[in-house]
This record gives C-alpha cells, structure tokens and sequence, in this order.
C-alpha cells in the first residue's frame, strides 16, 4: 500500500500538485504521517453499491449504510461479524448518533430525518420535507443537514420540531460536520477546493459569520468531491475527497495551510468519507464498494 504524502503550504492546489511532484515522491518514501508503521488497510465490508455514513455507539460498534440499496449495518467491535439492522432506510446516507442515545440519518429517498431506537431498530421521521445528504448533531439534540439539490442547509429543533433552511449557498454543499468546540458548523462545498465555516452561537442558531474554513487539494480539472469529514484535535480536517483522504490545518490569510494526502490505495476510486475510530486507533475510509480501515500512529493523535 502506498504511504500518505505530505503537501507543502499553496496558494494554488492544482499548480502545486504538478510542480511539487518530485518533492511528494521523496516524501512518501520517509516517516508515515498518519499510519503506525508495518500497518496495512483492512477490509472491513465489501460488495456494497455505495457505502457511507460512519458512525460508532458508546461500545464501540460500527455503523454505515449502503445508500443505493436503503441499507443500514452494524459491525461487531469485538468479533467484526457485520448485521443488516433496516432494509429500508429511504436511501439513508450521512447518520450520526444524538445525545439522546438513538442513531438519526438524512433519508433522502424519504425526503426525511430518521431516528433509530437502538434497542429495536425501529425508526421514526423527525423532520420531513428536504433531500437530505450529511448530518450533524449538537450535544443539545439539534440537527443541521445538508441538502445538495437545493443548494441549502437546514436546523431541526428536536425540543420544537421547527425545521428551519439556515443556509442559501450558490453551490452544492455536501460533507457537513462540527468543529471539536462546537461554535462552528462546516459545510464542504463539492465541486471545489473550500470547506466553509459558519459560527454557531449560543442559542444553537446560526450567527450569520462565514469564513473559508479549509483549503484542500485538488485534482486538474478542479473537481474536489468533497465529502464526509471529521475535525480532528489541532484543528485539523479528515475528509474524503477526489485524490483521496485528506488530513488539513486551518486556511489563513495567505492562503491554505499544508496538508496530508493518501491516495485511494490499490486503483480504487475517490474517498467518499473518512472517519477516525473514537478510540483514536484506526482510520476508517469507504471506497463507494468497500470500506477498509488502517491503524493510525500514535504521533497522529
């Protein structure tokens, strides 16, 4: 497998990648930056038709959903065994748990937000309306989702029930996560090479304060396919993208700060979302088929 690579600080992604090609090639031949050393990927499923949404319970067990096919898995943390809880999940993608202990997902077939009880994997809609993409959830229970059709951002109150469109964008948002504090919502803008970041203020509610959050690599043609993202101690961002995972450091005023590239390994296409166990041991990646994790050093976190 190959070794992640690092990228220095550009202005200009695109035109970095081409003149600083021998630079990453001697890079990747020295320390790894991310993985404990002798690790490799491991499969962790297979066969899927696109796999997304990674999320673990408070014992450790993991969940994603196969979107095409309106799945929804969880896979043993002790022995790996890998069970269908819903065969109908409305074409589910992003899914989070909530403080309140149930698991919630943007059911986008079902125009819907799902909360799965998890002691009987029964659901129930708690918002409906939007097509909903990615998922984030405040230790108070509130819930902002993305909605790439409609170029939107949305807040469900679950105290209320208020469904609320906070966010107009001229483009399609899709990855959303939180800031470690919490004070910040970030939105992946797909087509591009920004994560933006919009303040979120004591009441839960968008303040109306933007700022380009992060800037990551992109490929020639521009097309970054930003997608499912974790904010990491440091301030850094995980997140699958066109040329693979991504790990980056905040965007300042010159531009970019520098960042981690690891390739899709073996030929497989774009990282759609990536994700670090809550144990601080592996990095979970999915590949649209398959979903492989890999043993991170402990310099990384």
């Amino acid at each position: 497998m190959r070794k992640g690579f690092f990228v220095p600080d550009w202005s200009f992604p695109a035109i970095g990648i081409v003149l600083f090609l021998p630079l990453l090639v001697f890079a990747s031949y020295g320390q790894d930056l991310i993985f404990e050393e002798g690790s490799e990927w491991e499969l962790i499923s297979d066969g899927n038709q696109f796999a997304e949404g990674m999320a673990w319970d408070e014992e450790g067990h993991f969940y994603f959903t196969d979107v095409p096919r309106a799945l929804l898995f969880k896979v043993d943390a002790q022995t790996g065994e890998k069970t269908l809880l819903d065969d109908n999940t409305g074409r589910a993608n992003g899914i989070a748990f909530g403080p309140d202990g149930r698991l919630y997902g943007c059911a986008r077939g079902a125009s819907a937000i799902y909360a799965w009880d998890p002691e009987t994997w029964g659901k129930v809609p708690v918002a409906r309306g939007p097509a909903s993409n990615d998922i984030a959830i405040l230790d108070d229970g509130t819930i902002f989702f993305s909605d790439p059709a409609e170029r939107a951002v949305w807040r469900v109150d679950l105290v209320s029930g208020e469904l609320t469109r906070v966010l107009e964008t001229r483009w399609a948002p899709n990855g959303i996560s939180l800031s470690i504090d919490q004070r910040t919502l970030l939105v992946a803008e797909f087509n591009s090479s920004r994560i933006h970041g919009y303040t979120i203020g004591s009441d839960s509610a968008l303040t109306g304060r933007h700022r380009i959050a992060y800037r990551l690599g992109i490929p020639s043609n521009g097309l970054g396919r930003l997608d499912g993202m974790q904010t990491l101690s440091g301030d850094r961002l995980l997140i699958g993208t066109a040329l693979g995972i991504q790990v980056a450091f905040p965007a300042g005023k010159e531009g970019s700060g520098p960042w981690i590239v690891v390739p899709s390994p073996d030929g497989r296409p774009r990282c759609n979302y990536a994700r670090i166990s809550p144990d601080g041991v592996w990095l979970y990646a999915a590949f649209a088929k398959d979903i492989l994790r890999r043993r991170v050093s402990e310099d990384f976190n």
